[in-house]
């Protein structure tokens, strides 16, 4: 983008933003920035943390991070942006994914490192019409200089969700469920795989598996929400 086309971009910004202006998605406060959330909500909100691999029995997983709780706003944008088609609540959370830094998530990633985003089936994605993963995570990857792999990995069945399942279901119903369409593309590379949602941990594991079979020399893992 040349200078002026970037400062006229600029400027009608925040023409919209004096006619428009922005509010928290959480409690509706004025913000100066588009889709960001109020400080008030993001001191309750904001709870970035590891998980403990061996009480979800993460064996394939070297470290998985989470970023705030599934609850109140947060759930209910992810739940729109899911099972709505409210694309829209992607932005809010796209914006708060991008307030991890390097700091809060050092030894995630490296020089060498894979982004891949946890697959939707075939199914949801063509009812969808998008991978909400991707709308959060693509982004803030690439500003870190992650390289972005979206077809990397696919499911190889439809899978019931498994926020309906309890802990042995969510196991039988994600086992095996994923392949590694490249492998040469992750060989020798470390992997960051993001989802949206880390509950038991199955997901996560699954996909890690597979991305380990493949070749990938260790998997991080880093989701939104638990």
């Amino acid at each position: 983008m040349t200078a002026w086309r970037r400062q006229a971009s600029e400027w009608l910004a925040a023409a919209l933003q004096l006619v428009f202006p922005s509010h928290c998605p959480a409690c509706g406060a004025a913000v100066d920035i588009p889709d960001a959330w109020c400080v008030d909500c993001l001191r309750e909100l904001w709870r970035p943390r590891r998980l403990d691999l061996t009480e979800r029995n993460m064996a394939h997983v070297r470290r998985c991070q989470v970023l705030t709780d599934y609850s109140g706003p947060v759930r209910l944008l992810l739940h729109g942006l899911k099972f709505q088609r409210r694309r829209a609540n992607a932005a809010p959370l796209a914006w708060l994914a991008g307030l991890a830094d390097e700091a809060e998530l050092a030894g995630l990633w490296d020089n060498d490192t894979l982004a891949v985003p946890v697959p939707v089936s075939a199914g949801r994605l063509a009812e969808r019409g998008y991978n909400q993963v991707t709308l959060i995570f693509a982004g803030w990857c690439r500003r870190q200089g992650i390289p972005w792999q979206e077809d990397c990995l696919s499911r190889r069945r439809a899978t019931l969700p498994q926020w309906e399942l309890d802990r042995r279901q969510r196991a039988e119903n994600i086992k095996d469920a994923f392949v590694v369409n490249a492998p040469e593309t992750v060989r020798g590379h470390s992997v960051l795989l993001v989802d949206d949602i880390v509950t038991t941990g199955r997901t996560f594991e699954e996909c890690a598996a597979a991305l380990r079979e493949a070749g990938a020399t260790a998997v991080s893992c880093l989701a939104l929400a638990n």
